[in-house]
Parts: structure tokens; sequence; C-alpha cells
């Protein structure tokens, strides 16, 4: 079964690269996958990961990289926040994630035996929903930090030449800090978990439409996170 998801996993991330790259190729020298439009109008493009100068050539309708030259002088920031910064987004969201979950099987059990059954959970569901929240601010927070450093990274150290890769992050980053501002605002509104037993209301047909936009805001997040950590990935070790 997991190969199955595997393999579709795999497919969409495909399809969606081929989508938003267009026309790719290999970097002959670290294997980095490149997109053929962000070549200059002579043709040339400066790998990201390894610093080679490559001339793009069309043979007989295929893309065909040919190395230049090798940049060498690259800028290192002495600060480098961005990787220092990245980690703690990718390690604190999921634990919210986690806790908005059981939170969400909780509140879907009876009232009667069924939380009885689970009474010390239950009743330390007001501090997991504080614990959710504090999770989720900070995971929020720190991102914009990433996004912020990331920025200048490619500013300073990529000297600003556009690359889809960077692009793909930016967007995902912007899109991370809107939904997690959504998802931060529905848990603090009252409207998702109720005040005296921290459990999402989900019995009424307001609380239980916030609830779905706040765990739906969540999982859109973490495939956002999961396409950040893959992408920057690729920018640190190429193929």
């Amino acid at each position: 079964m997991f190969e199955d998801l595997r393999k579709v996993v795999t497919r969409a991330a495909d399809r969606f690269k081929r989508r938003f790259y267009g026309s790719t190729f290999r970097c002959p020298v670290c294997h980095l996958v490149l997109a053929a439009i962000d070549a200059d109008g002579n043709g040339l493009l400066v790998c990201p990961v390894c610093g080679a100068v490559l001339e793009i050539e069309q043979v007989y309708g295929h893309i065909v990289p040919v190395v230049l030259d090798m940049e060498i002088f690259r800028p290192q920031p002495k600060a480098r926040l961005h990787p220092v910064s990245t980690h703690l987004p990718i390690g604190l969201f999921p634990f919210a994630l986690l806790g908005a979950a059981v939170l969400f099987l909780v509140s879907l059990l009876p009232a009667g035996g069924g939380r009885l059954a689970l009474a010390g959970l239950v009743g330390g569901a007001p501090v997991l929903a504080d614990a959710t929240l504090v999770l989720l601010v900070l995971s929020v927070g720190f991102s914009a930090l990433t996004f912020a450093s990331g920025y200048r990274d490619w500013r300073v150290r990529y000297r600003g030449r556009p690359y889809r890769q960077i692009t793909l992050k930016i967007v995902c980053s912007a899109i991370f800090l809107a939904v997690g501002a959504i998802a931060i605002a529905l848990h603090a509104s009252g409207l998702v978990f109720a005040t005296g037993s921290g459990l999402m209301q989900l019995g009424s047909p307001l609380g239980l439409a916030a609830a779905l936009a706040y765990l739906g805001a969540l999982g859109t997040n973490m495939i956002v996170l999961a396409t950040l950590g893959h992408v920057g990935g690729t920018l640190v070790f190429g193929r």
C-alpha cells in the first residue's frame, strides 16, 4: 500500500514539476534539474548548486547543456540564518498538526462511554489545545524569519538570478505564512474549540465548518512545508 501511495505522490510531483518548470534538463556536473526558461537572453545559466556556467543549446529538439566555465567566487554570507531557521517550522509544525488531529478524533467520540474511556486525554484537552496553538504560532512566526533570511540568501549568494526552484520556494513560503495566519486566527477565535473543554465544537454547523476549515488549513500547510523541504534539499544536495 505504501509503495502504491509513493508512486501516486511521485506521479503527482512529476506532473506539477512539468507544469511549473516547463522544459527541464539536468546540470552535467551536479545533476540538479534546471528549467530552460531560467536562462538569460544569451542562453546562459549558472547552476545554483555547483556554480557551473551552462550554455543551453537545442539539438534536434532536445536541450543540451554545455559547461563553459565554473563560478568559483560565489558570495557566502557569514551568518547562515536560513539553514538554521528552516529547521524550526519544519520541526514544530507537524506536532501542531498532530495535536489538532488528536483533538479532532477525541471530539468525534460520543459524550458518554467513548469519552469516559479516554478520560485522561479528554481532561487534558484544554492543555493540548493551548500547546497546539503555541506550536502553531511559533512555527508560523519562525517561518517569517526563514522567508526573510532565504530571500537575503537569494539576493546575495545567488545574485538574484531567476531560478524556478527559488520562485517555488518564495510562493510556497508566502502561502505557508498566509494559510498559517488563517489557522491561528481560527484557533484563537473560539469558533473551533470550546472554551471550557478544549474540544472542537462539531455539534453546531458553524463549529463544524470552522473545524474543517482549520484542519484543511493545517493539512494544506503540511503539504506546502513538505514541498519547501524537498525543493530546499535539492538546492543543497543537487539531485
